[in-house]
C-alpha cells in the first residue's frame, strides 16, 4: 500500500533534511507510480487472466453540431447530450450532494469535450484563484480523467478551474503511487465562467494529445468524471466508484469503459524554437578583502525543440541547445541524516513522459536506476546541453523509452553522452508487467558508466502485490597509475528488492520490503543514497471511513519497523519504529501525531550540515511529533510540522512553518520557515539553523503572470532571488524575462537577467 494524499492535487513538499517517511501519511505522494517490479520467469508464472468487464461499454454522445469553447454550456448541441449521473465521493460516499452537479462528456471527428454546470448556492463563494497552468491554490475544479488504451494501467487527466486555469498528468502503474503526475503538459482547450448560480466550463482535447489504437474506426476507453467543491470539501464523480483505494476516480482499473465509432487516431507535428539574450555581472568573494573587478558576460543563445507523434502512441521529441532558463530555482536544504539529499527534477523537457522512465528501487526511499538531473547539471551548476532525442510512449502492450543526450565540457566534467533504454510489458493480467532497463553515461576522456535492471510488478489476487527489481552497475576504474604494470580492472555491483504489498486506502493495508545493496553499487545515471547495506521494512496501516454527518472523514493507525545492516560486518547500523494516528476531518483539515524510536550504530564520526559532528558510538533515542495541514482552499492558512525530543547523544527540535494567502486570483503569498535546533550539552556543541523561503505570485490574467522566489539559509548564509515575468501567448509560444541573484556563502554575487521567447509552430 502506499500512504498518499486523498487529495487530487497534495502539492506536498518534502520538509528539508528529512527522509521520505517523515513526511505526514495523507502528504506521502512519492511512492512508486508505476511501480513495476522484477520478475522473471517464477513471477510471470504468477499472472491471472485479465479482468473482465462486469458491464458493457457506454457508447459516448457524439456531437450534432459545433460548439464553441467560451466555458458556456448553452449551444443545441450540449443540451441534445443527457449529463453523467455523479454521486458523492467524499467526504462521505453516497451521501446527499450539497449543490447540483451537471457535466456532459461528448466527442467529434478530432476531439472529445466536456461541458459542465456546477450549481452553488453562495456563488460568491465559489474558490477561483488559479490564473497560471499547473497551480494549485485550492481552487473548485472539474476534471475528465480518459485512459485511451484502455489498458487499465495508464490514464490522463485534465482539470479546469472556475478561472479556467488548466492543470494535467499522467497516470501510470493504475495509479499506484496514489497521485498522478502532474509534471505533463498536453495540448488541449478550456475555458470556464462565473454565473450567478456558481460557475461553468468546457474543455476540448485533441485525439492528437490522447492517443489510442483504432483499425476500424471503433475506440473503447476508460473514462471518468470528477467535481472538487473546494470550501465544502466534497467531491462528485462518475463512475460511482467507493473510496477503498486512494483517489479511486483517477485508477484505470476503476474507469468507466466508454465507446466512440467513426474516429481515426490523429498525429501533429510541434516545432518550437527560442531565442534567449541576456547580462549576468559576477562578483568575486574575495572582493569583500581586496578590489577585484566585476565579471560581466553578455549571454545570447539560440535553439529548437520538436515534438512528432511517430504513431498516435508514439511521441518523438529532438531538442538542439537545450535551455531551461526559465525553470525556478532549487530550495536550500538542511541535511540532519547520514544519506545525501535528494534534489527533485524541475525541467519541463525531462518531466513530460517521466513515469515511462521510472526505476524506482523502494517506495520510503529516493534511489532510482535513472534520475534526470544527472543531466546538464554538476553540483547544482548547469552543464550546455548540445542536443538530444527522446521517443516515448506505447506500441501494443508495450511501455517505451529511449532517451539520448550530448552535454558539452564544463569545468567541472567533459563532454559526456547519455542514453537510456526503457521497456515494460503489460501481461495478461493489467496490473502485471515485467520491464527492463539500460543506462550508459560515456565521458570524451574515456571514463564509463553502465547500469542496467530488470523490474516487474505482478498482481497475485485482489490487492495484493508481488514486486521483484534487480540491477547491476558497471563503472570505469582509476586510471592506472605509472608505475602498475596493468590498469585497474571496471567495479561492478548489484542491487535487488522483493516487495510484497496490499494496495488498499480502507481497511487494512500493509507492505514487506528486503532490498540489499553491492559495496560498490554505483548507478552513473541515478541516485543512490546508500551502498553496501541490507534492508528490511514492515508498514501497515488500518484506515476507518467514517459515515455522513460525522465531523471525522477519515481516521488511521500506521505503524513502520525498519532496519539497515551493513554488508562487510553485520552491523545493525540503523533502525527504526514508529507508529502514527491520524485523523481527517470533513472540514479537510488533517492532524497526526507519531512517535519515532531510533537505534543508530556509528562507526566512523557523523558530519552534518553546519560542522556538527556526532562522534562514535550506539545510540537508542526516541522523539515525538505532529502535523497539521489545512485545506488548501483556505483563503488564510498555515501548516505546521513539529517534532522534537533526544537526538543521539544530545536532543533536538524542528519545526516547519508553512502559511499561505490566496486573497484573489491576482494575488498569493506563501512560504516556509524551518528551524532546525540541535544541542549537544555533554559536549557544549549547539546549532540552530534556519531557511526562509517566500513565494509571491502576481498574476494579470490567465496569459500573464509575475512569480518571485526569494529564499535564506543561515547555515550557508546565502540569499538568492529568482524572479521570472512570463507572457503566455499560446501553447507552447511564450515570452519570458528573468531574474536570477545569489549571494553570500563562499560562492561569488551573481546577477543575471535574461529574456528568452519561444515560439510554437503547429504541423
Amino acid at each position: 500500500m502506499c500512504e498518499a494524499s486523498r487529495r487530487w492535487r497534495s502539492g506536498a513538499r518534502v520538509p528539508a533534511g528529512r527522509a521520505p517517511e517523515d513526511l505526514p501519511r495523507r502528504e506521502r505522494a512519492r511512492c512508486g507510480s508505476s511501480w513495476a517490479a522484477p520478475a522473471l520467469a517464477a513471477a510471470l508464472a504468477l499472472g491471472v487472466p485479465q479482468r473482465a468487464r462486469a458491464e458493457p461499454p457506454v457508447p459516448l454522445s457524439r456531437l450534432t453540431g459545433q460548439v464553441e469553447i467560451d466555458g458556456v454550456v448553452d449551444e443545441a448541441a450540449w443540451q441534445a447530450i443527457a449529463p453523467v449521473p455523479t454521486i458523492v465521493y467524499w467526504p462521505a460516499f453516497g451521501s446527499a450532494p450539497s449543490e447540483v452537479t451537471e457535466i456532459r462528456v461528448a466527442y467529434d471527428d478530432g476531439h472529445l469535450y466536456l461541458g459542465a454546470r456546477l450549481r452553488d448556492s453562495d456563488p460568491s463563494e465559489v474558490r477561483a484563484n488559479s490564473l497560471s497552468r499547473d497551480e494549485d491554490v485550492g481552487d473548485d475544479s472539474v476534471g475528465l480523467i480518459v485512459d485511451p488504451f484502455n489498458d487499465d494501467a495508464t490514464a490522463l487527466s485534465f482539470y479546469t478551474m472556475p478561472t479556467g486555469a488548466r492543470v494535467d498528468g499522467t497516470i501510470t502503474g493504475d495509479l499506484a503511487s496514489g497521485e498522478p503526475d502532474w509534471s505533463w503538459n498536453g495540448h488541449w482547450e478550456a475555458a470556464a465562467r462565473r454565473t450567478s448560480d456558481g460557475w461553468s466550463a468546457e474543455m476540448r482535447i485533441p485525439f492528437s494529445t490522447l492517443g489510442f489504437q483504432s483499425e476500424t474506426g471503433r475506440v473503447t476507453m476508460g473514462l471518468s468524471v470528477v467535481r472538487w467543491l473546494a470550501r465544502q470539501n466534497e467531491r462528485h464523480v462518475w463512475p460511482h466508484v467507493p473510496p477503498k483505494w486512494f483517489n479511486a476516480y483517477s485508477k484505470p482499473s476503476k474507469l468507466r469503459d466508454v465507446a466512440l465509432t467513426g474516429v481515426v487516431p490523429r498525429r501533429a507535428l510541434y516545432i518550437t524554437p527560442y531565442a534567449l539574450v541576456g547580462y549576468s555581472v559576477s562578483t568575486p568573494p574575495e572582493a569583500a578583502h581586496r578590489p577585484v573587478r566585476d565579471i560581466e558576460t553578455a549571454v545570447y543563445n539560440a535553439g529548437v525543440d520538436a515534438k512528432y507523434g511517430v504513431t498516435s502512441e508514439l511521441t518523438l521529441d529532438l531538442t538542439v541547445n537545450t535551455d531551461f532558463a526559465q525553470v525556478e530555482a532549487d530550495d536550500e536544504q538542511i541535511n540532519l541524516t547520514r544519506f545525501p539529499l535528494f534534489a527533485p527534477e524541475k525541467r519541463q523537457f525531462f518531466l513530460e513522459r517521466a513515469g515511462i522512465f521510472e526505476f524506482k528501487f523502494n517506495l520510503s526511499g529516493d534511489g532510482r536506476l535513472f534520475h534526470s538531473r544527472r543531466i546538464g547539471l554538476a553540483e547544482g551548476e548547469p552543464v550546455a546541453i548540445l542536443g538530444g532525442a527522446r521517443l516515448a510512449g506505447r506500441v501494443g502492450r508495450w511501455d517505451i523509452g529511449a532517451l539520448d543526450m550530448q552535454t558539452a565540457r564544463s569545468d567541472a566534467l567533459p563532454s559526456e553522452n547519455f542514453g537510456v533504454l526503457r521497456l515494460r510489458r503489460q501481461l495478461d493480467d493489467p496490473l502485471s508487467t515485467v520491464g527492463g532497463m539500460l543506462t550508459s553515461r560515456v565521458g570524451l576522456d574515456g571514463r564509463y558508466q553502465l547500469a542496467y535492471g530488470l523490474d516487474s510488478t505482478v498482481h497475485v489476487v485482489a490487492d495484493e502485490f508481488l514486486t521483484l527489481k534487480w540491477a547491476q552497475s558497471l563503472r570505469s576504474a582509476r586510471p592506472a597509475a605509472p608505475d602498475e604494470a596493468e590498469p585497474a580492472r571496471p567495479i561492478d555491483s548489484g542491487r535487488a528488492v522483493a516487495l510484497w504489498e496490499r494496495r488498499r486506502g480502507e481497511g487494512f493495508s500493509y507492505r514487506a520490503e528486503l532490498s540489499w545493496a553491492g559495496d560498490d553499487f554505483d548507478p552513473g545515471m541515478g541516485f543512490e543514497p546508500y551502498q553496501g547495506y541490507r534492508s528490511a521494512e514492515v508498514y501497515s496501516s488500518y484506515s476507518w471511513l467514517l459515515d455522513a454527518g460525522s465531523p471525522v472523514a477519515e481516521a488511521w493507525l500506521d505503524t513502520r519497523v525498519q532496519a539497515y545492516q551493513r554488508n562487510s560486518d553485520d552491523l545493525i547500523e540503523s533502525a527504526l519504529l514508529s507508529p502514527m494516528f491520524g485523523l481527517t476531518l470533513a472540514s479537510g483539515d488533517a492532524l497526526e501525531v507519531l512517535s519515532r524510536h531510533r537505534h543508530e550504530a556509528v562507526r566512523e564520526p557523523l558530519v552534518l550540515d553546519g560542522g556538527i559532528e556526532v562522534p562514535e558510538g550506539r545510540y537508542l533515542f526516541h522523539r515525538a511529533g505532529a502535523w497539521l495541514t489545512m485545506p488548501a482552499a483556505r483563503r488564510l492558512r498555515c501548516d505546521v510540522t513539529l517534532e522534537g525530543g533526544e537526538f543521539y547523544d544530545g536532543h533536538s527540535f524542528s519545526a516547519l512553518l508553512s502559511p499561505g494567502w490566496n486573497p484573489s486570483p491576482h494575488f498569493s503569498l506563501g512560504g516556509d520557515y524551518q528551524i532546525e535546533a540541535i544541542r549537544f550539552p555533554a559536549r557544549d556543541v549547539a546549532l540552530d539553523a534556519h531557511i526562509a523561503r517566500v513565494r509571491l505570485k502576481l498574476a494579470f490574467d490567465i496569459h500573464a503572470s509575475l512569480s518571485a522566489f526569494l529564499q535564506y539559509s543561515s547555515l550557508t548564509d546565502r540569499t538568492s532571488v529568482n524572479v521570472r515575468l512570463r507572457h503566455h501567448v499560446r501553447e507552447g509560444t511564450d515570452l519570458w524575462l528573468v531574474y536570477d541573484e545569489r549571494a553570500g556563502g563562499e560562492t561569488a554575487h551573481e546577477r543575471t537577467l535574461l529574456l528568452k521567447y519561444t515560439h510554437a509552430i503547429v504541423r
